[in-house]
């Protein structure tokens, strides 16, 4: 018989939580099942412009409005 094993604690004693809608639920740290610890990696960053892109950006934009101000 295979027995499911909670990823986070890795809890042996399940209960069915009717508040997600039946979903399995560890009664040691109560996450549901199926759900995995925090990992060490740093999440995936989909934007193309980082903060620091966009400060390098705006200082240039800056500068060149500067200019055409001066000229």
């Amino acid at each position: 018989m295979i027995k499911n094993k909670c990823l986070v604690c890795g809890g042996l004693s399940f209960r069915a939580d009717r508040a997600l809608s039946g979903r399995l639920v560890c009664i040691s740290c109560g996450n549901p099942y199926g759900v995995r610890g925090a990992s060490n990696r740093p999440p995936n960053k989909f934007n193309s412009y980082s903060p620091n892109k966009k400060t390098i950006f705006f200082i240039i934009m800056f500068i060149l409005a500067f200019i055409l101000v001066v000229i």
